[in-house]
């Protein structure tokens, strides 16, 4: 995994006499600042911890990453051996920390569009679903993309899911703004999207590959990127949502229909009709809700939906549930909600 520029602790370093920061990990080379450059260092067969040169990217033998705020000459031969001229330090510090100190302006993240991996949890909705499934979310549709033969071209088939009024000109145009802002990364070849996958995680199930989940989300739409870096298939599925039509969904809902709806702290919401659906859905993610940000509501006066819900809450604190059956049937619903709220 690569760590965010912005973000990472430093350790302080003077490289070919100039100032810089040293970390032990890969930085994100998305995350790195305009007007600052990243160099990985290599170590020795011998002793890979031991930094002998200096190049743009090293796979084999990484021995640490350097951010500095003046290039480094490499010459054509594709790294610059160090020669006892990289000096470390014990005193660490943040990016902004260097720039306070050697009076550089802080470079802020600009980026317009921010791609975060995905949680196992959500990987149901970078495959197919169900036209109902479909209609219930506000999927406007998705593009199919892949590298071709030689795994550096880019061929793109727009596939329409939801109702047209949805493919609207705002909506092209920011999509077509996203695709051009991947272009520069993950979607640059097939190369660059499995260097990015191995660096970012994101991992999700499904697929007879392993698939790979980042998702971008902006005012009124989310987009979720699948990725498939497999020579000879299709190597990515962006899926397009739109949030207002989704959120509207949701609110617009018969309760009299649902069972309970489930929330998460990225944003997704999904409501449920099946009330073992439901119970399943709470019982897998309730471990992971001081991290997830899940959260639930149950809608039916359904006694013993209610108590089984009840009985999931106790059982996570390793309580039994106190309440009998018959304190449900006399009690109104309230409704519950758990994970934050």
């Amino acid at each position: 995994m690569s760590v965010n520029a912005r973000e990472e602790d430093y350790e302080y370093i003077e490289l070919f006499g100039k100032p810089g920061l040293f970390t032990n990990s890969r930085i994100d080379r998305d995350t790195v600042p305009e007007g600052w450059y990243a160099y990985d260092l290599r170590g020795s067969d011998y002793d890979p911890g031991e930094p002998v040169t200096v190049e743009p990217y090293v796979v084999v033998n990484h021995a640490g990453t350097i951010l500095t705020h003046a290039p480094v000459t490499i010459p054509k031969e594709g790294f610059k051996r160090l020669k006892g001229r990289l000096e470390f330090s014990s005193y660490h510090l943040t990016l902004k920390d260097f720039c306070e100190e050697r009076g550089l302006i802080y470079p802020e993240d600009n980026r317009t569009f921010k791609l975060r991996p995905a949680s196992e949890s959500e990987a149901g909705i970078f495959y197919a679903m169900t036209p109902e499934q479909d209609a219930n979310l506000a999927v406007i549709g998705h593009v199919r993309m892949d590298f071709g033969h030689g795994g550096t071209e880019f061929w793109h088939t727009w596939w329409q899911r939801g109702e047209e009024s949805l493919n609207s000109s705002e909506f092209k145009q920011e999509l077509g703004e996203v695709v051009d802002a991947l272009r520069e990364t993950v979607l640059k070849d097939l190369a660059s999207m499995s260097r990015y996958c191995g660096e970012h995680g994101g991992q999700i199930g499904g697929g007879c590959a392993q698939n790979y989940g980042y998702v971008v989300d902006t005012a009124h739409y989310r987009y979720c990127l699948r990725c498939n870096p497999v020579p000879g298939d299709y190597q990515g599925y962006l899926t397009c949502f739109d949030l207002d039509r989704q959120r509207l969904n949701l609110m617009n809902a018969t309760r009299a229909d649902i069972v309970g709806m489930t929330f998460y702290g990225d944003g997704n919401a999904t409501s449920f009709t099946d009330a073992d659906a439901y119970i399943k859905e709470i019982r897998e993610e309730l471990p992971y809700r001081a991290t997830s940000g899940f959260r639930f509501e149950t809608a039916t006066d359904d006694p013993t939906v209610r108590k089984a819900v009840d009985d999931l809450v106790y059982n996570e604190f390793g309580e039994n549930n106190p309440r009998p059956l018959e304190d449900y049937e006399n009690t109104p619903n309230e409704g519950m909600t758990f994970g934050g709220m």
